[in-house]
């Protein structure tokens, strides 16, 4: 088996850095080392990231490869991830963000899962390590991990943060992250009901953790609700209707402001506990209804555009 380490990075050396020291530290149990390649694939303007892997190349555990996609977003830098990996010749891909560091099991942990069930495609947990102190509503809250309901070990639901795929069978389909989601996000939430779609399973792996750095400015409600809002947006393409069609429009739009009847409820009830993190947890459906509605009007929230810091 062939496995690649997809890394997307942009305009984060020092991340990178600290990721690549990590997957050093990674414990693969009975894959040998030969099995594994890293796949930088740099998505910034700057050569910032050159370095990193050229020391990496010189004192790392594993091979590495650089590639640089010029297309700015993060479907176009995850697409030429797909290419680059098909090109090595990887069986298997694992996909983790240059803002994140993975526990010294992640990789063998998704491993096991994904062979154990035996599916196509394993995700596991994102803990959030905050760069400095957070807002105590930002703990209390949960707003910043990433965990998903399982059933009998699957999920209905995936992201890239932390991911183990099949690359051979990714191939045979034809799938890619579409660039509708290129600027806005959602790509990864696309991709993988894709892949449910065409008959596949997603397990989840619980020991398989990655850790997430959260800089200052995005411990802020402002930066949660524009987050929740631009997932409205990305859910109104998951629906069965095409949502450019009238009847995907007006099923959106239902779905919108059913969506916002039920945050409004929810945020008076969360007005009651005088929590502040149970009343900024109250604006989350109300916050993915307003972003359904703008889909039917044909708005959405870029928030990967280049003008926007990531």
């Amino acid at each position: 088996m062939r496995l690649c380490i997809c890394i997307c990075t942009c305009e984060r050396p020092a991340g990178l850095a600290q990721l690549l020291k990590a997957i050093d530290r990674q414990r693969l149990g009975s894959l040998a080392d030969s099995a594994l390649r890293i796949l930088v694939v740099d998505n910034g303007r700057s050569d910032a990231a050159i370095p990193v892997v050229e020391a990496y190349r010189t004192e790392g555990r594993f091979p590495i490869t650089y590639a640089r996609e010029p297309v700015r977003g993060l479907a176009a830098v995850r697409n030429r991830s797909l290419a680059a990996a098909n090109a090595l010749g990887a069986d298997w891909i694992a996909l983790i963000d240059d803002d994140e560091v993975p526990d010294p099991a992640w990789l063998r942990s998704l491993l096991d899962t994904a062979f154990r069930v035996g599916v196509p495609a394993c995700v596991g947990p994102v803990v959030p390590l905050f760069d400095q102190i957070p807002p105590a509503w930002a703990v209390a809250g949960g707003f910043f991990a990433k965990t998903l309901p399982v059933r009998n070990g699957l999920v209905t639901d995936a992201y890239t943060a932390n991911a183990l795929l099949d690359l051979r069978l990714v191939t045979a389909l034809g799938l890619s992250f579409d660039m509708r989601f290129n600027t806005m996000g959602g790509e990864d939430t696309f991709f993988f009901h894709a892949l449910l779609r065409a008959g596949h399973r997603i397990a989840w792996a619980p020991d398989a953790i990655v850790y997430d750095s959260i800089p200052a400015h995005r411990m802020r409600v402002r930066w949660l609700l524009a987050r929740w809002y631009r997932s409205g947006s990305v859910e109104a393409y998951l629906g069965r209707l095409r949502p450019e069609t009238v009847s995907g429009r007006l099923s959106n739009a239902a779905r919108g402001l059913a969506r916002l009847g039920g945050g409004l409820a929810r945020l008076g009830i969360a007005g009651l506990s005088l929590r502040p993190a149970t009343l900024i947890g109250g604006f989350y459906t109300l916050c993915r209804g307003a972003g359904l509605l703008a889909a039917v009007l044909g708005l959405s929230y870029r928030e990967y555009h280049p003008s926007r810091h990531r």
